[in-house]
This record gives structure tokens, C-alpha cells and sequence, in this order.
């Protein structure tokens, strides 16, 4: 049996600069991994059979492990199977990228169950074709991606933070916010990534002024309950706050883990995690705890 940790992720600012040529558009973000992560159970089987709890209503063929499976096998010629098993506890839509995590998860969980291996150029292509942030997911640690999402520099640890994350019952597709935000022509935009801000470990007033989310615009627009959220999580002390990929959860920079424990409290309505960000680099090799 292979457990893999399939680590949540959040955007510490995230500008979009055009629509591409291929249809993609062009950002600028710095991914940040989070300890919060699904639990994946990989398990020698006949054929391929995927189980998710709770399933979120997310049949088996629809779930993107199912394609990273059958992708993985196709490009090994592989006819063994696997029983993949999913603690869900990322909820989809919400912007930390858990089914891309759980897509890299299960590739890395596969091969290692099949023993066997790819370069790292050919693993990193096929998660591409399984979605932009899936190759981050592969090794998740801080980095600033440009590009789709997959062109990515490695960032130097920031100093210890305690995360506040905020999960409102709100599902928001990510194909919906970028025709949302309308961005067809090139947008250029000061680098959200300066020396100043690395060598400053993101300090949380360069954080206010310059990572800032493009998507709080148009998502905002149509579920203000996400925007006074984000006003709350500044009211019970967050050094900096912003909403994730395209939501629908927000994040709040908190100066220790009691300081975000108490404005968890305050927060009755809404499901909250407390975490960190996970540091150096990770390949999932590791047991879930």
C-alpha cells in the first residue's frame, strides 16, 4: 500500500496578464503549500477503481485522479490497476488546488505502487496536460510560477506564519472567473515578484500593497459574503489576507497559532483550518499525519 499527502496550496497575489495564443492566460503568482492536505491510499487492484470521501457529488470517470491514472498508464504501457483511495478534505472550488494535488499524488503514488519511473522532464509534461498547477504540486514548495501556473522559481523559506484558512459553502469554477474577469488583450503589470520582496520574506506591508488578487474583482462582485470574510479576517488581526486562486476560500497571515485559533473562534459560521506553510521542498514520499 502507497499514502501519499496531497498538500493544499494558496496564492500569495495573483495576476493575470493576457490570454494566450493557445487559450490559456498568462499570470504571475507565488504558489505557498500548505500542511492542510487529502489523504491518498494506493492499493495493488484489478482495473482501476477510485473512491473519494465525501465524493462532493464527483463521479469516478469525472474525477481528475482518474484521468492522471489512466494518462500514467497509457504512457507506460502499464496494465496493472490500482484501488485509489481520496480522504477528501480540500473541497473543490475553492482555489487551493486539491484536485490538482491529488492528481500529482497519484502519479507519484502510482509509480512508485508499479515501480516505476519517468524523468523528471516527461513526469512534469504529463501533469501539465493534466492542468496548469498540477507540475507545482509534483515537489510542492514556495515559488513564484509565471507562464500558465507551471513555469516555476523556487523561493527561498519565509519566515514561520500561521494560516488561517476560511472555507465558506460556495463552489466557484475557474473557468467562470477568468471569462469574468475579461482579460483578452495584454495587461502588464509591475513583477509581483522584486528583490525587495524576497529579500524582505514577504513582508506583510509589501504583501498588502503588491500581492494582490486580480479575481477579488469579479468574485467579489457576485458573492460579497467572500468580501466581508476578508474584512473579517483583518478585524481579528491578520497581518495580510486575500482570497486564493479564484475562491472561494480566503486566507489570513496570522503572527502565531493562538493569534489565529482566537480569530477562528470568531468565525462560527464557516469552516476554518488552522495550518502553516509547509517549508523546503516536498515530494510526497512522506506518511500523512
Amino acid at each position: 500500500m502507497i499514502e501519499r499527502c496531497a498538500f493544499a496550496k494558496i496564492n500569495i497575489g495573483l495576476h493575470v496578464l493576457g490570454k494566450r495564443d493557445d487559450g490559456y492566460h498568462s499570470i504571475a503568482t507565488i504558489f505557498a503549500p500548505l500542511a492542510f492536505h487529502d489523504r491518498i491510499t494506493i492499493e495493488p487492484a484489478h482495473g482501476l477503481h477510485i473512491q473519494m470521501v465525501p465524493s462532493y457529488g464527483i463521479t469516478e470517470r469525472e474525477n481528475l485522479v482518474w484521468r492522471a491514472a489512466t494518462l500514467l498508464a497509457k504512457r507506460l504501457g502499464c496494465t496493472s490497476g490500482a484501488k485509489i483511495t481520496i480522504e477528501k478534505h480540500i473541497p473543490p472550488g475553492s482555489g487551493l488546488g486539491g484536485g490538482s494535488s491529488n492528481a500529482a499524488a497519484t502519479l507519484l503514488g502510482l509509480l512508485a505502487l508499479w515501480n516505476r519511473t519517468l524523468p523528471d522532464d516527461e513526469l512534469r509534461a504529463l501533469a501539465l496536460e493534466l492542468g496548469s498547477d498540477v507540475p507545482f504540486f509534483l515537489r510542492p514548495q514556495l515559488a513564484y510560477a509565471e507562464g500558465r501556473g507551471e513555469q516555476l522559481t523556487p523561493l527561498p523559506p519565509i519566515a514561520a506564519r500561521s494560516v488561517l484558512v476560511v472555507l465558506p459553502n460556495v463552489s466557484i469554477s475557474t473557468s467562470w472567473a477568468y471569462a469574468a474577469l475579461k482579460r483578452t488583450g495584454e495587461h502588464p503589470r509591475p513583477r509581483l515578484l522584486s528583490d525587495a520582496l524576497v529579500a524582505s520574506a514577504l513582508d506583510d506591508a509589501l504583501l498588502r500593497s503588491v500581492c494582490t488578487n486580480d479575481f477579488e474583482s469579479v468574485v467579489f462582485a457576485v458573492h460579497p459574503e467572500l468580501a466581508t470574510i476578508k474584512e473579517q479576517l483583518y478585524n481579528f488581526g491578520a497581518q495580510y489576507a486575500s482570497l486564493s486562486g479564484t475562491g472561494s476560500a480566503l486566507f489570513g497571515f496570522f503572527e502565531n497559532r493562538s493569534a489565529a485559533l482566537h480569530a477562528a473562534a470568531q468565525m462560527r459560521n464557516y469552516r476554518t483550518v488552522v495550518t502553516t506553510i509547509v517549508t523546503g521542498a516536498n515530494d510526497n514520499t512522506g506518511s500523512c499525519s
